[in-house]
């Protein structure tokens, strides 16, 4: 981003909006809206929820692998 305050920015935010045709491009933004503030965790199952809390116990414990051995390991699926 250059050297912009966040108030121009905001201004070329909502100029930028208020020309904008795309349909798709708006209902982006308006997703956008509705969840920035939103708590996911609620949106969460169980076990999504059990999921994080493994990967963060497997995380404290430095059971942990780089970007790129996960890459190696997983890539044809990524």
């Amino acid at each position: 981003m250059k050297n912009t305050t966040k108030e121009d920015l905001k201004r070329d935010l909502i100029s930028w909006i208020n020309g904008q045709e795309n349909d798709a491009i708006l209902r982006q933004i308006e997703d956008i809206k509705r969840y920035s503030d939103k708590d996911f965790w609620a949106d969460l199952s169980e076990a999504e929820k059990e999921y994080i809390r493994l990967g963060r116990e497997d995380a404290k414990k430095g059971n942990l692998i780089s970007q790129s051995e996960a890459k190696r390991r997983y890539g044809k699926w990524l």
